[in-house]
């Protein structure tokens, strides 16, 4: 058996050498690393260091149509993804597990209950390829469960190969992703702009680390305030919005970005 599934492999890498710079290299790419770890769905995604992020490939192991929920993401809610912080903090190109990159709280989030746990499941790898004065190139792993430390380290492992695929399909590419600036300039800063006019520059901080996912401990350390300090930050901030709960902070935002959506 194993000399079938090498066989297989190599003709998998094969066919991925084959599309390196078409529209099916990301394609060939994932059914290659499926073959090497059955995970359940995966993402290849450009973030643009101007504009929208384009969503390149999708792969469900259990095709479901979300059309709606990549919609939401890919037209402001990603800013509240971690791995996208992770790539715009500047994380050396690699592999990183989503306990590396994410906030302390960020399993008790709403991002992570009302969007990540239904779309990406329970646990996300990446592989993240910084591209100098253009964006970041990202390839997600998702599963219904952990990833375990042998699966991980074997992802770190086929990195070797991966990244370097990743970056010739970059350089051969003929077609570049378009900035989608018009849009883009409405809502690729939504967090920046959610609740200004409003809120003061400290509850602002407050409140964008709140939808990340960050304890008040986590928040004070970043902030370099007291914990109790930033739960009266919290509370002013919930009072001003009329709001009372994290959950309805997260509906709030959401709701402002269907409102850039529908006023560009």
């Amino acid at each position: 058996m194993s000399l079938f599934r090498e066989v297989g492999m190599h003709a998998g890498l094969g066919r991925t050498l084959s599309q390196i710079g078409s529209e099916r290299f990301w394609k060939q790419l994932v059914l290659l690393l499926h073959q090497c770890l059955p995970f359940d769905n995966a993402l290849a995604i450009f973030y643009p260091l101007d504009g929208l992020p384009q969503a390149l490939e999708e792969y469900d192991a259990q095709p479901s149509s979300k059309p709606a929920s990549m919609l939401v993401y890919l037209n402001g809610l990603y800013v509240l993804d971690p791995f996208f912080q992770a790539c715009r903090e500047g994380y050396a190109s690699g592999v990183y597990r989503l306990e590396e990159v994410a906030p302390d709280h960020f399993r008790q989030s709403e991002y992570f209950l009302n969007y990540f746990h239904d779309n990406v499941l329970e646990d996300e790898v990446q592989f993240i390829l910084q591209l100098p004065g253009a964006g970041t190139l990202s390839l997600s792993l998702g599963m219904q469960r952990r990833f375990s430390a042998e699966e991980t380290g074997l992802l770190t492992t086929l990195a070797a190969w991966v990244l370097p695929l990743m970056q010739q399909h970059w350089q051969q590419s003929t077609q570049r992703v378009p900035a989608a600036q018009a849009m883009a300039s409405q809502i690729r800063d939504a967090l920046s702009h959610f609740g200004c006019g409003v809120l003061s520059d400290r509850e602002l901080e407050v409140a964008r680390l709140v939808l990340r996912g960050f304890s008040s401990k986590a928040m004070a350390e970043r902030l370099s305030i007291s914990p109790d300090t930033v739960k009266v930050h919290r509370r002013h901030l919930y009072a001003k919005l009329d709001i009372s709960s994290q959950p309805e902070l997260f509906s709030l935002f959401i709701q402002s970005l269907g409102h850039d959506l529908e006023n560009p």
